[in-house]
């Protein structure tokens, strides 16, 4: 800080400008959260030799927090100082080898220059900071640019963090139901647990509005927890009406995925409501194996130990390895349903959905078609050996008073 303050009044002076790039290790949290804080201080020590190799003599490297910032000063413009993020990107490509394992960081950086008109200190961090909130919103791996309509985009996506938590303090979101069935639409093996917004200003948010922005942070651990929370609540309410319960699928982020808490937080909660664990099911995204698939197996391995299933959903649409999936203690594939839509139609389809189908059952794991929503297709998909349903077709989400005018009586059931 006192070499930018130093360096902002000297180009006040000599009317020339200093450049900022603010640098986030993307997969930083995951890493130190993941493989530990060891292996965390090994990644910031090799960014450090990576950042020095690329750089200026004259150029002045810092740790902010668990980002970097590289302050230039020699003949700053914007096409050195692109140049420069180039070059950082490019070497941040390598791969990184910590505890054996071979490591990408993706890398958001960050640009903010000062100009003609004299900025503090803090003010060029801040705008170097919000252009690299802006490069991480353009997919990572990137370098952006400070203009000024991006303080109020950022500002915009802060607010809707606190409009979240303040939802999740006053019961603005609640829980529907989506159940699964076999064959038949009166025979409900379980049910998908979906959140709901109702704002009170906005009035119902989807979730694609808030749950991508959810995840950026570990807010959406929060609403993961919520989730958790309210569906074991439920059970112990049908189950206290006597009603014969179900298992429920609860969706879970990545990062909530590999962080340590997860199972701890999950076994205390059933305890709580004594529930047992067969009647909790976790799913998870493809995408969420493209990290750390050690720590993947490691966390399933622990759901697993407490008697819960684990699904992978959007099954097809992902880059999941054939040899990862085998190595994975999974009990269900979900088929996507941009392959159910057309599969009654469009050979292609069907054919997709026929492979998943053999690769489950040669897995010995169950199957389940989401978004059935026509005869066609739940025709197509049993002809194909699919039993398992969830979609339109058979049942909408629902609330929970609708949910247990479904459930059997458990006096019937004995």
């Amino acid at each position: 800080m006192d070499s930018l303050v130093s360096a902002l009044l000297f180009a006040s002076r000599q009317k020339t400008s200093v450049g900022l790039l603010f640098l986030d290790l993307d997969n930083f949290k995951i890493i130190n959260d993941t493989l530990g804080h060891k292996a965390g201080d090994e990644l910031l020590c090799e960014v450090a030799r990576r950042l020095t190799a690329v750089s200026d003599s004259r150029d002045v490297i810092a740790r902010w927090g668990d980002e970097f910032v590289l302050m230039m000063t020699h003949s700053v413009s914007d096409t050195r100082m692109s140049e420069h993020a180039e070059k950082i990107l490019e070497i941040m490509r390598v791969p990184v080898q910590l505890n054996d394992q071979y490591f990408t960081i993706p890398t958001s950086i960050g640009i903010a220059r000062s100009g003609e008109q004299v900025l503090d200190a803090d003010k060029l961090i801040q705008q170097a900071d919000i252009a690299m909130y802006w490069a991480k919103e353009k997919g990572r791996d990137n370098a952006q640019f400070f203009t000024p309509n991006m303080t109020n985009a950022v500002t915009k996506k802060f607010s809707f963090e606190k409009e979240v938590n303040d939802a999740l303090a006053s019961e603005q979101f609640y829980l529907v139901y989506q159940p699964k069935v076999q064959m038949e639409k009166d025979n409900i093996l379980g049910l998908e647990v979906l959140i709901r917004w109702n704002h009170p200003v906005k009035g119902l948010v989807p979730p694609a509005d808030f749950i991508p922005i959810a995840e950026e942070s570990d807010l959406i651990i929060k609403i993961d927890e919520w989730v958790i929370d309210q569906a074991l609540m439920q059970l112990k309410a049908w189950r206290d009406q006597n009603l014969s319960i179900v298992p429920v699928a609860v969706n879970l982020s990545g990062r909530h995925l590999v962080s340590d808490a997860l199972v701890s937080y999950i076994s205390e909660r059933l305890s709580h409501y004594g529930i047992e664990g067969r009647y909790l099911e976790i799913e998870i995204t493809e995408g969420v194996l493209l990290q750390d698939i050690q720590r993947c197996i490691d966390v399933m391995a622990e759901l697993k130990a407490l008697n819960i299933k684990i699904s992978v959903d959007d099954f097809g649409t992902g880059y999941s390895s054939l040899s990862y999936l085998k190595r994975l203690p999974l009990d269900i594939l979900k088929i996507d349903q941009s392959f159910v839509e057309e599969c009654d139609s469009h050979t292609e389809d069907a054919k997709i959905c026929e492979t998943i189908i053999y690769l489950a059952r040669s897995l010995e794991l169950l199957i389940v078609a989401e978004g059935v929503e026509t005869a066609p297709q739940v025709n197509m998909l049993k002809s194909l050996g699919c039993e398992i349903f969830q979609g339109y077709f058979f049942h909408k989400p629902m609330k929970s008073p609708l949910v247990a005018k479904l459930l059997i009586p458990r006096a019937e059931i004995a």
